[in-house]
């Protein structure tokens, strides 16, 4: 139990002061912190998750890798969820800064008026520049 508890309070004292504060969120692009905070609260959800099942078992005790496979598993959707809803445009540019990123392909259906078909249109931004 103390080295379980051991290993849990080596990993908060490495992932804590890597979360960003808020005086560098303003320099900084939002971007990395949506990123940072939805792999955290999905490395969260997926712990207690892993909990959850590691309780199901007939020895709980036994099963706490269910717990690191939850949370490993929460991080990574976590930061990919965060990476998919922060990003626009393939390139970004912002005063004197560039950045490229994974572009978002929104998908709307439309109805043809004239002959009642429906059509899907993808669309993807390359560019997004502000002024």
């Amino acid at each position: 139990m103390i080295k379980r508890l051991t290993i849990v309070l080596l990993v908060l004292f490495l992932v804590v002061p890597v979360m960003p504060k808020r005086a560098l969120a303003v320099e900084d692009t939002t971007v990395m912190r949506n990123v940072f905070i939805d792999a955290f609260y999905g490395g969260a959800v997926g712990a207690l998750i892993g909990v959850g099942f590691m309780l199901l078992r007939e020895k709980p005790t036994d099963h706490w890798n269910y717990v690191a496979y939850g949370a490993g598993g929460g991080i990574i959707a976590g930061a990919a969820i965060g990476m998919a809803s922060s990003t626009k445009a393939l390139a970004e540019i912002e005063g004197n800064k560039i950045s490229l990123n994974v572009p978002e392909v929104k998908t709307d259906i439309m109805k043809d008026k004239r002959d009642e078909k429906e059509e899907v249109i993808r669309t993807v931004y390359l560019l997004r520049y502000n002024f």
